[in-house]
């Protein structure tokens, strides 16, 4: 009767807990279906499932004690304690997942907050880069219209410019032609003078012409005079020395007694009254005219030379 008291109230047990734990296993089935729990995966759908069978066969079993006799019913008791103990070690690896998942739901609540911002700022800078681009297209429309400006303005100044150097050219070449005329007239100015100074030059060249040839002669006249005027003195010359030889010697005696006298006349010269001394007096006192005439007669072949 015991055995049968606490097999009812564990039957009675099961059936109380069986319906809430499928309920709860429904409601997850449920919000797995819609999506909230994303990061669960198949690991997670497959604890269910285990769940739910192993509630199924509970089910089965607790249906199956009442046809069963009270031999069998120890059997069913350790078995549907061995039942519950899987189900609550399969409760426990369940709320650990769910804690793992929780985990993952923040941090994928946390990386879809930041890919919102990001998005966010991407749309920012798309929009800033539309506007970017459409300030560079006014920017490139400004250069061009800018571009298309400068070229007017640069032809309209090579145009002005172009008209001013035709100006410019035209008062050039008058001046030019002016110029040109002027060198005209005095090149002919200047041919005119350049005969005249050729007839002149050639005047002058016939002149020289003729100076020359009778500077040559006068040349020639002059170096024979010269050879004719050195014959007759060396000739005189030998002719005088020829004849003064002999009275020479006469002369040069009676000098050096009379310098010899005269020195032995002064106090001062009497000591230095030898013969030699005396020598070189009469032979300085002889060659001196002879020296003097040598230098005058040279310096007037000098003379006749320029």
């Amino acid at each position: 009767m015991a055995s049968l008291t606490l097999d009812s109230a564990l039957l009675s047990l099961v059936a109380l807990l069986l319906p809430l734990r499928l309920l709860s296993l429904g409601s997850r089935l449920l919000l797995l279906r819609k999506g909230r729990w994303r990061g669960l995966g198949r690991s997670g759908s497959a604890r269910s499932i285990v769940l739910l069978a192993s509630s199924a066969v509970l089910l089965t079993a607790i249906l199956g004690i009442s046809d069963t006799s009270p031999s069998g019913s120890g059997a069913l008791i350790s078995e549907m304690e061995d039942l519950r103990l899987k189900t609550a070690r399969l409760e426990s690896i369940l709320e650990e997942s769910m804690e793992i998942l929780n985990s993952k739901e923040v941090h994928l609540e946390k990386k879809y907050k930041l890919i919102g911002e990001m998005e966010e700022k991407i749309q920012l800078l798309q929009n800033a880069l539309h506007e970017i681009k459409g300030s560079v297209s006014d920017l490139f429309k400004a250069e061009d219209r800018i571009r298309a400006l400068e070229e007017e303005v640069g032809t309209s100044l090579l145009l002005h410019g172009a008209c001013f150097s035709v100006q410019l050219l035209l008062e050039q070449s008058m001046k030019n032609e002016n110029n040109i005329q002027t060198l005209e007239s005095s090149a002919d100015d200047a041919t005119e003078k350049m005969e005249v100074t050729d007839y002149e030059i050639k005047k002058m060249d016939s002149i020289v012409t003729e100076q020359w040839i009778q500077i040559r002669q006068l040349e020639q006249a002059f170096q024979l005079t010269k050879m004719m005027t050195s014959k007759v003195l060396r000739r005189s010359l030998q002719k005088d020395m020829n004849r003064s030889r002999m009275p020479s010697k006469f002369a040069t005696s009676k000098l050096q007694g009379f310098i010899k006298h005269e020195m032995q006349m002064h106090e001062l010269t009497a000591g230095l009254a030898n013969n030699l001394v005396v020598f070189i007096l009469a032979s300085t006192l002889m060659i001196a005219p002879i020296i003097f005439a040598w230098n005058v007669s040279s310096s007037c072949f000098s003379l006749l030379k320029r």
